[in-house]
């Protein structure tokens, strides 16, 4: 397993951990991040909100300016790093599914009193609109501002595939379809001369994965960095 290299797509500010973790199982991190997040102008209503839920630590950074403005009932986190982040920017009693994602957060909400209670859901310019239609479908009133956008991060033509080929990857990782799309629109499959890996971090990431052909992808139910560690150190001992 020593020597296993592994790239990581995010940007090197939030991947501290990851690194930390790969590095610790002897697995060999490089980071050629694909986005970067761009914050936007929003305001925060005067109403009073029944939850307030936060899918992305991102998202929760991005929510630091307006957090005494924000006037809420409960909060819900989707994992424990977005959890982590909304302690720090100063939410209270902090709750999380199990299962983190929007099927998760549909399921921990399916037997909640929804009509008529008000929902505070900001997040990225492009974000699935699932957990929305269920909470409206159910009688529920959503507000949900962009708080922040990703634009695509673009390198001169054939370096990421030099780059690929120069270190020879095991596996890429991707934590966001905007990661995935912005790596596949700059490469040609047909010049990468050693195949790697693709592992998504999140059932969002993944679906994106399967729309566009990508077949050599390696899901997992527990969607969290800690689990893709465990994941790749489970591959790469057989």
């Amino acid at each position: 397993m020593p020597g296993r290299k592994i790239l990581i797509t995010r940007q090197p500010e939030q991947s501290i951990e990851f690194i930390n973790n790969l590095s610790f199982n002897r697995l060999y991190p490089f980071i050629l991040p694909m986005i970067k997040t761009i914050p936007v102008k929003f305001d925060i209503s005067d109403s009073y909100y029944d939850y307030v839920i936060v899918t992305s630590a991102n998202t929760s950074e991005f929510l630091r300016p307006y957090i005494d403005k924000l006037k809420y009932n409960r909060a819900i986190a989707v994992g424990k790093k977005t959890k982590h982040a909304m302690d720090f920017v100063g939410f209270r009693s902090v709750e999380i599914p199990e299962t983190f994602s929007q099927k998760g957060l549909i399921k921990y909400l399916s037997n909640e009193p929804i009509a008529g209670k008000k929902f505070f859901l900001p997040g990225a310019e492009e974000r699935p609109d699932e957990l929305n239609k269920f909470i409206m479908d159910n009688g529920g009133i959503v507000d949900s501002p962009s708080v922040y956008s990703t634009e695509k991060i673009c390198y001169d033509d054939g370096y990421i595939v030099e780059f690929i080929n120069e270190i020879g990857f095991d596996a890429v990782t991707f934590l966001s379809p905007s990661a995935a799309k912005g790596f596949f629109s700059q490469i040609s499959f047909s010049d990468i001369k050693k195949v790697p890996l693709f592992v998504s971090i999140g059932p969002t990431t993944h679906d994106y994965l399967i729309s566009i052909g990508i077949d050599n992808i390696y899901p997992k139910t527990n969607f969290t960095v800690d689990g893709i560690v465990e994941l790749l150190v489970d591959i790469y001992k057989r």
